[in-house]
């Protein structure tokens, strides 16, 4: 068996190579004579493709060959690449997994290391390997990441509110994520369902979950309700990076969310792009509604406006209370 992992999403890419490990060598996962883990970057190693070879070729007292694991594939000599790849075409009986950042069928220029991996690489994974893609998901497809790991690897159902809540106080890092719905299974370690209550109670947001109040007030473009709730949400502490960050983030949503409605694409399959409940989705927060009150080019400008606007306030250019409320109203008061 020979595996490719590629992509930036590190979370699954180390969960997939612990399953490797489980499937080739069960028990003996932990005997350091039945696996190998090579480092590309590893300057003490004169030639990591003669390493592999070597590794693969070798066995343990227990086993008639060794797991080899070579991390960071994307510092890779081209000597080394191609070498890999000549030997890879060969179809050696081997257990092999290679991990990648990037890996293209044509190849590359130089990076910053002076590196560079050979597109022949690619073309010989893909003849006589598997390659498997492991992307982060990008913000909106968190929720839909997060229903799919609660299902998969704890064995329950996740309230969609819930979901809602935890992707909004966590973001974007899948580590933290499931580290935090663990405590969940300590807190419940029989139930059948995460409520919203236990994620309420159980994680403590590592964002200013405050601001995601506006968001509705912005898709629903009321400046009353929405100039009010800035005002409140300010008043009461909340930092205007905070506010910016869960309005920009909600921009870009509402932007995508407009697209697939201009090319027509039914509201019930774009809650099954987004990885959301429909129903929540579709009824309570009425998000396609929403993204029809804005125009696309509006919408540009506003997410354009908030990134200035995050820019300056980083930089202190917009220091004052005022002008980052006037800077904010008039996203909607036009």
């Amino acid at each position: 068996m020979i595996l490719a992992l590629v992509g930036d999403n590190e979370f699954d890419k180390e969960r997939r190579i612990g399953q490797f490990l489980d499937k080739t060598l069960g028990d003996r996962k932990d005997d350091p004579l039945a696996r190998k883990i090579l480092f590309a970057t590893d300057t003490n190693v004169p030639s990591i493709a003669d390493a592999v070879m070597e590794a693969c070729d070798s066995c343990s007292l227990f086993a008639g060959e060794q797991t080899v694991i070579v991390r960071k594939c994307d510092a890779l000599h081209t000597n080394d690449a191609e070498a890999l790849a000549s030997w890879i075409l060969t179809k050696p009986n081997c257990q092999l997994l290679l991990e990648f950042t990037k890996l293209t069928a044509r190849a590359t220029k130089k990076d910053e290391g002076g590196n560079k991996s050979s597109g022949s690489l690619h073309k010989a994974l893909k003849e006589a390997g598997t390659i498997e893609k492991y992307e982060t998901p990008r913000e909106w497809d968190i929720p839909k990441w997060i229903t799919q790991h609660v299902q998969t690897d704890f064995g329950r159902r996740i309230e969609p509110m819930a979901v809602s809540y935890v992707a909004d106080a966590l973001g974007t890092d899948l580590a933290v994520i499931d580290s935090e719905l663990k405590k969940i299974l300590l807190l419940d370690p029989n139930g059948k369902e995460i409520s919203l209550e236990q994620v309420k109670l159980m994680i403590v947001p590592q964002r200013e979950i405050a601001a995601f109040e506006i968001r509705e007030f912005f898709g629903d473009r009321n400046p009353q309700a929405y100039t009010k709730k800035l005002r409140e949400l300010l008043d009461s502490g909340v930092d205007g990076i905070a506010i910016i960050s869960a309005l920009e983030s909600y921009a870009v949503r509402l932007l995508h969310v407009r697209a697939m409605l201009d090319r027509h694409t039914p509201p019930k399959e774009i809650a099954s792009k987004l990885g959301v409940n429909e129903w929540l989705f579709c009824t309570k927060l009425n998000e396609p509604r929403k993204a029809m009150n804005w125009p696309q080019p509006l919408l540009c400008r506003v997410i354009k406006h908030l990134c200035k606007l995050d820019s300056e306030i980083k930089n202190g250019i917009c220091d004052s209370r005022m002008g980052l409320e006037l800077s904010l109203a008039t996203l909607v008061v036009r």
